[in-house]
């Protein structure tokens, strides 16, 4: 590049265009056939130019486009292209020649933004080339100008080549809009993003597509093409070109549309649809039925429609009616092509899954909005029971784990202190040590009851379970089964250090229940709230009463629980600790469970207030008898 050049660069103030790459740039050597191409200001000074564009138009770095003699001129096209938000702009170009005659050109402009200033990309083909283009063009032209459909040819990149007559005049747009970009741009104004979507994913995966558009004439009336997109593979270098193909089918759904109206040709075809089906039409603002099917007049309205156009709030209930309205302003506010909403029915509480889509009717300008309503019910009680089964499977698994780590401790420990002692017991009667085997005895008595205990809840909460067990009920006193059985309770309580307290109402609390499996019940509370109680803690077993029941509560200064493990504590073979040889208490964790479904099935109610480090309170009422 000479000295004046790089002067001239410089004095267009842009400081952060590195002259050292545009240099290596000019140096870089070009394949023959490459396109004319130039960089420049909005200034018209060129600030780069490739080697076949100074062999073929003499334009060199530094030149001024401004003083080239062309028609349109450059400085117009800047001017226009700067003012405007359109980025390029493809057109015929004619430049004088020095001696004096013109050739055209075919010119494309792409406006770049470059550190926030605008420049310009300048592509020139010479006419040689053009009449290349020309050529191949005219060749296709002749083929395809023969018939009435419209072609569209794009390359592998699914660019726009080269588009029939028939194609423009169908969508009113013109090769030079369209050329060598993307297929999607013809049809946005007429397709949904979703369908959109659905093209590209056909372009990406070379898959066919077809869709049915619509639009209008220049005379305004209604137009339908049927556009299909074909795959055409190259057999050598398996190269792909995309041909989309555009039929006029407008006869077609006018002839279809002439035998939608006849009433009850419509009214026939709906009514084989499964699925409710509601068309309606706006009239001076309001909602008009145009026509309903059996299914939405029996699931949905519950009512028969006495005349057709009948306004749609005199005969819906408002909720629905509010949805439908809702819907309808969402689909007329947004480019979608339908709404969907949901409806639980009052007739019959079946639940739908509805959508609402819309045409319009250019002959009597008017919008249809028909509306499709699923019956969702069946699959809702599927996708709830499954979702139930998959927590039940859960939970039956995380049981059968803890069940089988906790019985494992449960049985396998006393049966070791029942083998263990027997040991002792045997070397005593040997040694005739009688004092010592007496203690082994009480010890294996010991070891059997806490055994004898978890085979009998696990055969009382299996019975309870199957329900297979009677419990007869009586009419009992409270406070009287209470003070039987408070000397078993106080004696528990002193072996392991526990003090225990009774209040009991001084009035005759009757309930109607089982006394023995009340027992049971209070026992496996009051053996809880010994279990887990502190050094020298305290329990309060109290009763008293209420309108229309009476209570029994007990309450400890245990170790209290979690908040979040309240919901589990009923739950059998549950302990808020750790499973099997690594908890700290003895137990299968039935006791509250065994104590709730006992009061339950005596049609009393169990509730357990805890927290950590300050105790439990559980109380138990019955109705009053």
């Amino acid at each position: 590049m000479s000295r004046n050049n790089l002067e001239q660069k410089q004095s267009t103030n842009n400081p952060y265009l590195d002259l050292e790459i545009i240099n290596k740039f000019e140096s870089q050597e070009e394949y023959l056939e490459t396109k004319p191409v130039l960089l420049s200001n909005s200034n018209g000074l060129v600030i780069y130019a490739n080697s076949s564009i100074k062999k073929f138009f003499g334009i060199k770095t530094g030149y001024n486009l401004f003083e080239l003699n062309s028609d349109p001129k450059f400085s117009n096209l800047f001017d226009r292209l700067t003012k405007s938000k359109v980025n390029s702009f493809f057109s015929d170009l004619q430049i004088e020649r020095k001696d004096g005659y013109n050739e055209n050109h075919l010119l494309n402009i792409e406006k770049v933004l470059i550190n926030e200033e605008e420049f310009f990309i300048v592509y020139l083909d010479s006419q040689e080339n053009r009449k290349k283009i020309s050529k191949k063009v005219n060749s296709y032209n002749q083929a395809l100008e023969s018939v009435s459909v419209g072609v569209l040819i794009a390359d592998q990149n699914a660019n726009i080549k080269y588009v029939s007559t028939s194609f423009e005049n169908f969508f009113n747009i013109r090769i030079e809009e369209i050329y060598n970009k993307n297929i999607k741009y013809v049809f946005k104004k007429y397709l949904s993003e979703f369908e959109i979507d659905e093209l590209d994913y056909c372009i990406v995966k070379n898959k066919k597509w077809v869709k049915v558009i619509n639009g209008f004439s220049n005379e305004g009336e209604a137009q339908y093409r049927e556009v299909r997109l074909n795959i055409s593979e190259d057999k050598i270098d398996k190269s792909v070109n995309y041909i989309v193909t555009v039929n006029d089918i407008t006869k077609h759904v006018q002839q279809a549309r002439l035998l939608k109206n006849s009433e009850e040709r419509q009214k026939s075809i709906i009514n084989n649809i499964s699925d409710p089906i509601l068309i309606l039409k706006k009239v001076k603002g309001n909602l008009i039925i145009e026509n309903a099917n059996n299914n939405f007049i029996n699931d949905i309205l519950g009512k028969k429609i006495g005349s057709q156009e009948q306004a749609l709030l005199e005969l819906i209930n408002p909720v629905l009616h509010s949805i439908l309205h809702e819907a309808i302003l969402i689909l007329e506010d947004s480019n979608r092509i339908h709404a969907p909403f949901h409806y639980t029915s009052p007739i019959n509480n079946k639940r739908f899954l509805g959508k609402i889509t819309f045409t319009d009717d250019h002959y009597d300008n008017t919008r249809l909005y028909i509306i499709n309503m699923s019956d969702i019910t069946e699959q809702l009680e599927i996708e709830k029971k499954l979702r139930d089964a998959y927590k039940k499977e859960i939970s039956l698994n995380k049981l059968k784990s803890t069940f089988l780590a906790n019985m494992s401790h449960e049985i396998r420990t006393p049966l070791n202190a029942i083998v263990g002692y027997s040991d002792l017991l045997e070397d005593d009667v040997k040694a005739m040590n009688f004092e010592s085997s007496t203690k082994m005895t009480s010890y294996l008595k010991e070891g059997v009851n806490r055994l004898l205990k978890l085979v009998d809840n696990i055969v009382e909460v299996s019975l309870l379970e199957s329900g297979n067990e009677e419990i007869n009920l009586s009419r009992i006193n409270l406070n009287h089964m209470l003070n039987v059985n408070k000397s078993v309770w106080i004696e528990d309580a002193k072996l392991k250090n526990i003090s225990i307290k009774f209040d009991f109402s001084p009035m005759k609390l009757c309930i109607e229940a089982n006394e023995e499996k009340l027992e049971r019940a209070v026992k496996e509370v009051i053996d809880n709230a010994i279990k887990y109680n502190v050094e020298n803690g305290e329990i309060l077993v109290s009763t008293y009463e209420e309108i229309n029941e009476n209570y029994l509560q007990v309450s400890d200064t245990g170790i209290g629980i979690e908040k979040e493990s309240l919901n589990k504590i009923f739950h059998m073979f549950e302990q808020v600790e750790e499973t099997g040889y690594t908890r700290k208490y003895e137990g299968a964790g039935l006791g509250l469970s065994l104590a709730n479904k006992l009061v339950s099935f005596m049609n009393g109610k169990m509730s357990i207030v805890s927290q950590p480090n300050e105790g439990t309170i559980i109380t138990i009422a019955f109705p009053k008898v």
